[in-house]
């Protein structure tokens, strides 16, 4: 997490931006996000996790070919996968944000509406997610991170609700913690990945956030993407 960490995954993606995400999405430097100037482009983690991420999808789900596709965002923090990926991905027909830390879903309320996705991206407050997934079909369920820093009755919630209301796939990217994200743990040690086959998932994809082995040693975040689908 400094200069040359942020230099060598800059250079990393660009390596893999057959899409030209770099050129598409633009860091403005507002909200707050740390940033630094590279290759004469401002560029935040969030601006590179979204694109790495957005190429995992890409890769196994070749999302910039699928037909109006819904995604459930949980935990989504302050809504910058929603941004970049409703941003890059015009197929998308609707982005659901939802997060059950309050503060969370304000600031995403407030930021998609900055940005001018409302028409396509929302924020479903927690008591309203099982409602809004009876009549809005999800076709990808994403969680960067949160599942990692939930309690496992949460995370068996979150997983029965997925099930029960059929959507397919679910992309995971768990915090690194001492096993680098290799295994789906929470911080308190339990395994999640157990809860997600409990409900009728299959692991379908696991790769290191970075292919290169040398920038998934010294690049910034370095973890483990996931996808399950629903079998």
């Amino acid at each position: 997490m400094n200069t040359m960490g942020y230099a060598l995954t800059t250079y990393y993606v660009k390596s893999i931006d057959t899409l030209q995400l770099l050129d598409l999405l633009k860091e403005d430097n507002l909200f707050g996000n740390f940033t630094f100037r590279i290759d004469n482009r401002v560029i935040s983690r969030d601006l590179l996790d979204s694109i790495i991420e957005i190429y995992f999808l890409e890769k196994h789900l070749n999302i910039s070919k699928l037909n109006k596709a819904t995604i459930l965002d949980i935990g989504a923090g302050y809504g910058r996968l929603a941004h970049r990926m409703t941003s890059a991905i015009p197929q998308i027909s609707s982005y659901l944000c939802t997060d059950a830390v309050a503060i969370s879903s304000f600031i995403s309320d407030y930021y998609i509406k900055f940005r001018k996705l409302d028409k396509i991206a929302k924020v479903i407050g927690l008591d309203a997610i099982e409602k809004t997934l009876g009549y809005e079909p999800v076709d990808i369920a994403i969680n960067i991170h949160s599942f990692s820093e939930c309690k496992i009755s949460a995370i068996d919630w979150w997983l029965s609700l997925l099930s029960r209301y059929k959507v397919r796939y679910l992309m995971i990217v768990p915090n690194a913690g001492d096993h680098g994200g290799e295994r789906l743990l929470t911080h308190e040690g339990e395994d999640f990945g157990k809860v997600i086959e409990n409900h009728g998932y299959k692991l379908i994809a696991k790769e290191p956030k970075f292919r290169d082995p040398v920038v998934q040693t010294f690049g910034i975040n370095p973890t483990y993407h996931y996808l399950f689908e629903l079998q």
